[in-house]
């Protein structure tokens, strides 16, 4: 208990050194600088502008969140960590054209997609510009399906009361005439023109398409101008009818959903290995050296230029202790890394993931202690802190930082629950009591779901602010994605940053044994430097032939579908 308490002190005494900060930075649109772009300290409520080079300063402290906004882009904030210093903000537009000119907020669906869904998804709509799905528009639009219209007697009656601000009758011609309020005029009257299975017409008769109409929607005049032109001042009405909608089936049936993606990896979609992107120019002659001698003569004429550099220790402490086994000459480059970073929890954590590939974890743990006293409050610090007590043989110590975790969110010093972080640590603890009952002296365990274990696979990264893409390829050459970025997962990663984890997990089960393939595309860390993805396999997991296999990649290439790994997934062994 006494452990517990001053644990809980510790903490509170660590949260109360963080000061201000002055964070600097440039925001662009991804090419260009922008000028003018409000960012404001939410919780201090100070405010800046970036200048003509997009440029600007601001203060604020740890857990504190910065937002940028700018007219025509997605607003963007930013939560601020103990090490953050530099965040260079891309902020994209707020309307976004898809494959195909189909105009949405974000991409969800290709063109193809939509066809295939069309006869089964009733937000989606036909149009002269494609396959618009109206969950994913960037304005307002209701679709109304055929059950919803009334087609008995005219397309004037169908339309009437259907559409908010949108008027119709059947002129004595007997023409359809639909319009807007707050848009007429005596002199010139805006009608609406008509996109009738993607063919725009500026007449439709009254009783043309009754009983034919499968789905029916108004864009109105701002947007339709956009996409019509001048055609659009008045608004579109958009009709799909059924004889002019006909969707691919298969033997009379509708595709089975579960294969309607395009979701096939290509040639080309992957650019090559990620462990062979450009390295700095050091690395590169270190591999182009000859002998051990000569790759100590360029480390030491390349120290003198690069020695305050992290990445450069750090990669020449790799070269040295994993392609020629200088083992002492390595330890004096690492030592000489953790006294130039030993307040840099990003860094460390970098070097502590390369000391766990190397398999040296008694060196990784000392660093993932030095984490741990840095970071008192991270969630990340006790699952790397109790894994290490693992690797090193004290499952004990593994057991009583989870209990300490535990005690000081039921004592309202740290925060509770969180997106995923809460499945994560659980899974962790359950496979300590599970492996390591007979050390720990636990009896009548119950059953979990890991018991149907197979094959986990857990990511790592050291920089919080690291955006990235996974792509995971199984034997069939389809692929999943999982996007960790801003823009795709904002609440994810604001719920990381507010918990303090860094990882995420997958579990495989035998489903779909074979050779699967892992590929990343890294976006950046809102810095000019790499980032590092930490990769452990647990093969067999929950079993007591559980194994495990790490990976560590230097993620520095951006904007590159490059391959990680291959792991095989075999069938399940018998159950324990």
């Amino acid at each position: 208990m006494r452990l517990l308490i001053f644990a809980g002190f510790f903490l509170l005494f660590s949260g109360s050194t963080f000061g201000q900060k002055n964070i600097t930075g440039r925001v662009t649109d991804g090419k260009s600088a922008l000028s003018n772009v409000q960012i404001a300290n939410l919780a201090l409520g100070s405010k800046t502008t970036s200048d003509a080079e997009g440029e600007y300063q601001i203060m604020a402290e740890p857990r504190q969140e910065l937002r940028y906004t700018y007219m025509g882009m997605d607003t963007v904030t930013i939560m601020v960590e103990d090490v953050t210093r530099i965040l260079n903000v891309t902020m994209n537009p707020k309307v976004e054209e898809l494959d195909e000119v189909t105009v949405s907020k974000t991409i969800l669906k290709g063109q193809k997609e939509m066809k295939l869904q069309y006869d089964s998804n009733p937000n989606i709509i036909k149009s002269a510009f494609g396959f618009m799905d109206k969950e994913a528009t960037a304005f307002s639009m209701r679709i109304l399906d055929e059950e919803e219209l009334n087609q008995e007697l005219n397309l004037s009656l169908a339309i009437q009361g259907q559409f908010a601000g949108v008027k119709s009758y059947c002129s004595p011609k007997g023409e359809l005439i639909v319009s807007m309020r707050g848009l007429q005029s005596i002199n010139f009257p805006r009608k609406a023109v008509f996109d009738v299975d993607g063919m725009v017409l500026s007449k439709v008769d009254c009783f043309q398409f009754v009983g034919n109409i499968k789905r029916m929607a108004f864009i109105p005049s701002l947007i339709a101008t956009s996409l019509y032109g001048t055609l659009g001042l008045g608004g579109v009405v958009v009709i799909n009818t059924k004889t002019g909608t006909i969707t691919p089936r298969e033997n009379n049936k509708p595709y089975d959903h579960a294969k309607l993606r395009n979701n096939f990896v290509k040639k080309g979609d992957v650019t090559g290995n990620v462990t062979n992107q450009t390295l700095p120019n050091y690395s590169e002659q270190l591999r182009k050296s000859s002998s051990v001698a000569e790759a100590k003569t360029i480390y030491n004429n390349n120290r003198a230029i690069y020695g305050s550099h992290p990445h450069f220790l750090l990669d020449s402490y790799a070269y040295f202790f994993e392609q020629e086994g200088e083992e002492d000459f390595a330890n004096k480059i690492m030592e000489e890394f953790i006294e130039a970073m030993d307040k840099n929890p990003v860094m460390l954590k970098a070097l502590a993931y390369t000391l766990e590939k190397e398999e040296r974890f008694d060196k990784a743990h000392d660093i993932y202690k030095k984490i741990y006293c840095l970071r008192p409050d991270y969630a990340q610090s006790f699952i790397d802190m109790a894994n290490s007590y693992r690797n090193v043989g004290e499952p004990k110590s593994a057991t009583t930082l989870y209990a300490r975790h535990a005690y000081l969110q039921d004592e309202g010093m740290l925060p509770v629950d969180s997106m995923e972080l809460g499945m994560i640590m659980k899974r962790e603890v359950k496979n300590l009591f599970k492996l390591e009952n007979s050390t720990l002296k636990i009896k009548n365990r119950k059953k979990y779901e890991e018991d149907d274990f197979s094959t986990r696979l857990v990511f790592e990264w050291n920089d919080s602010e690291a955006e990235f893409d996974l792509q995971f390829v199984n034997p069939a050459n389809q692929y999943f994605n999982w996007k960790h970025t801003l823009v795709e997962m904002p609440e994810r990663i604001r719920s990381e940053k507010k918990f303090g984890y860094s990882m995420a997990d997958f579990i495989l089960d035998e489903e779909l044994p074979g050779i699967w393939k892992v590929n990343a595309t890294y976006h950046g860390n809102k810095q000019l430097t790499p980032s590092y993805l930490k990769v452990t396999i647990y093969r067999n997991y929950g079993s007591k032939l559980q194994s495990k296999e790490i990976k560590v990649f230097r993620m520095g290439t951006k904007g590159a579908n490059q391959h990680l790994f291959d792991f095989n997934l075999t069938t399940k062994v018998a159950n324990n």
